[in-house]
């Protein structure tokens, strides 16, 4: 029994110094150890890791990039595509020339059309503006040239023919028989940026047939408040005419728009709409 009793003992203190051990590693009242994978927690609800805000992804131009106005640039796979394309900003004079003409000053650039004259709608102060629209009043737009000043990009035009009878009656417009191109890049050239394929010759005419001018020619008529007896006077002026462009039919412009986009001061990409309504 003597020899037994140190034995017991000695357990019984080791017995007790591990549950003391084992009871401060339960307790978290430390300071938390950096690296200690004891104290990392990891997330495992897919909802609770979800983004609270989307990516974003900005599309910026590669530096120096060469001017491919009308070229695309080849994919991976070797395909030239439009979303490949980058234009290099063109800087353009700081000042228009003290010449007549229709002049539109915004706060990125400025538009000089020498030549003619036009009234502009609404507001005339464009500083703000992003779009102005005028009524042509004297002088062509055919063969003329768009002086700009500012750093511009790119340079483009559409416009909308409608197709008129003349004759003996006088200029009916058929607001129904209409042709609106798309937009097409304007290349710059000898003075600035040329204005052409706006002439009679090069306008897109409308596809027609004899009952859709005729239908053309009555609704015109009501819109204009004619009398029977008139509405019939131009429904047979037009009894053989099978074509938009086939007299007394003619293809005439009604309107020209152009799509100015460029770099401001600090960088910032800007587009800019003018639009100038040629009267019948």
């Amino acid at each position: 029994m003597n020899f037994r009793f140190p034995h017991i003992l000695t357990a019984a203190v080791i017995g007790l110094t591990a549950a003391s051990c084992g009871n401060k590693k339960a307790k978290n009242h430390g300071p938390i150890v950096l690296g200690d994978s004891s104290t990392i927690v990891t997330e495992k609800d897919p909802k609770k890791l979800m983004d609270l805000v989307t990516d974003l992804q900005p599309e910026l131009p590669a530096a120096g990039a060469p001017d491919t106005a009308g070229k695309g640039q080849a994919t991976k796979n070797g395909k030239d595509t439009a979303s490949n394309r980058i234009a290099t900003p063109v800087p353009m004079a700081q000042a228009l020339p003290d010449v007549a003409g229709l002049k539109a000053e915004f706060k990125e650039m400025s538009m000089l059309i020498p030549g003619i004259t036009a009234k502009l709608a609404g507001n005339h102060n464009l500083l703000n503006a992003n779009s102005a629209v005028y009524t042509l009043l004297s002088g062509s737009l055919d063969g003329g040239v768009i002086r700009l000043t500012g750093t511009i990009t790119k340079v483009s035009q559409k416009y909308q023919s409608v197709v008129v009878v003349k004759n003996k009656l006088g200029t009916l417009p058929l607001e129904t028989l209409i042709e609106n191109t798309d937009w097409e890049p304007v290349k710059p050239g000898k003075g600035g940026y040329p204005i052409t394929g706006i002439d009679d010759e090069s306008l897109s005419i409308p596809k027609a047939n004899a009952n859709s001018i005729r239908n053309a020619v009555s609704k015109a008529g009501n819109r204009r408040h004619l009398s029977h007896k008139k509405v019939q006077e131009w429904l047979s002026s037009v009894n053989n005419v099978h074509s938009a462009g086939q007299k007394p039919m003619a293809v005439t412009l009604r309107s020209v728009i152009w799509k100015i986009e460029g770099k401001n001061e600090a960088g910032k990409p800007f587009a800019k709409q003018i639009r100038i309504d040629v009267p019948l």
